[in-house]
């Protein structure tokens, strides 16, 4: 079965880019869950449980996956890793045009090559963070830092989506970088998650830059944001409750209204626990332990806190 489903996928991609003469298909809008990873007691991706996941979004109304996102834990995981896990989810059958590929990586030489990997697979789009550790690196640093990386992998296919979390990488993506980049590569450069819940800054990017895909990656902003013209939300909540998630980008394409009770219930019982171990937390109770191991530094949380945190949830 598996084997079939497998001929089937790379049939349908190699036709695909011949019908379309190479060229990657547009990146559609909607929602996209950054995707959990489960983990083998080596801590080793459990590729099938992942698979299985990823399907199971899928179906239930995601328009996509995005693998080795912060939510995915990508910085923990080698190239290697990461590109083993993007040919697992093929060979399970998920269509490459509903997968993103995220950089996890703050150096020019792997982030090349993962993407020449998402190229490979004809995926529609990679989530590039800026490099992160160095202080204070100028806009003309980020620039330079995106233009090595596209110039390397030369490829007019390659689609680039920005990713603005400065909580994480220190590094924003401000205005005039967005501008200098789209001006010199307009095919390329096509959007940006916006992960800083900076409300503002995405009405300023959606006010400045009309066509340019901008994803929000705070679920309460998704209803405001895709009214005002967003894409739609890369998110970590899909993860735990994808048919609440989509409903609040059909939501937003239809009118604005108050966010609902149970997405505001959530992030009540959320508060005082780091997102990732809490998520994961919710996975394990569901689907087994492989869902609540994580790679150091990350940890999950105890088992009182665990406790503690399901039966918060469970109130709501």
């Amino acid at each position: 079965m598996k084997i079939a489903r497998l001929f089937f996928t790379l049939f349908t991609t190699l036709f695909t880019q011949v019908l379309m003469g190479h060229t990657n298909a547009s990146l559609n809008d909607g929602v996209y869950a950054a995707s959990l990873i489960p983990l083998n007691t080596d801590l080793s991706c459990n590729n099938a449980e992942l698979s299985s996941h990823c399907l199971d979004l899928i179906e239930r109304g995601c328009t996509g996956v995005v693998l080795g996102g912060t939510t995915g834990e990508g910085p923990s995981f080698s190239v290697s890793e990461r590109i083993e896990m993007l040919e697992q989810l093929i060979q399970a059958g998920i269509d490459p045009q509903k997968i993103i590929l995220a950089n996890g990586a703050t150096n020019i030489p792997e982030t090349v090559e993962l993407s020449k990997a998402a190229l490979k697979w004809n995926l529609p789009a990679v989530l590039i963070c800026p490099p992160s550790f160095y202080n204070n690196v100028s806009d003309e640093g980020v620039i330079s830092y995106y233009r090595e990386i596209i110039q390397k992998v030369g490829d007019s296919r390659l689609r680039v989506l920005l990713y603005h979390i400065p909580q994480f990488s220190g590094v924003p993506i401000t205005l005039p970088v967005i501008r200098t980049l789209i001006s010199e590569f307009p095919e390329i450069v096509i959007g940006l998650k916006e992960s800083e819940s900076n409300f503002s800054l995405t009405k300023e990017i959606l006010k400045t830059f009309p066509g340019f895909k901008v994803f929000v990656g705070n679920e309460k902003q998704i209803i405001e944001a895709v009214h005002l013209g967003a894409a739609g939300s890369i998110c970590g909540i899909a993860n735990l409750y994808p048919e609440l998630i989509v409903s609040l980008f059909e939501q937003g394409k239809q009118s604005m209204s108050e966010n609902p009770q149970e997405l505001e219930a959530f992030f009540e019982a959320m508060k005082g626990y780091p997102f990732i171990s809490a998520f994961k937390a919710i996975m394990e109770k569901r689907k087994g332990e492989a869902w609540n191991r994580l790679r150091p530094p990350l940890t999950p949380l105890t088992s009182e806190q665990s406790a503690a945190f399901i039966a918060k949830l469970e109130k709501q």
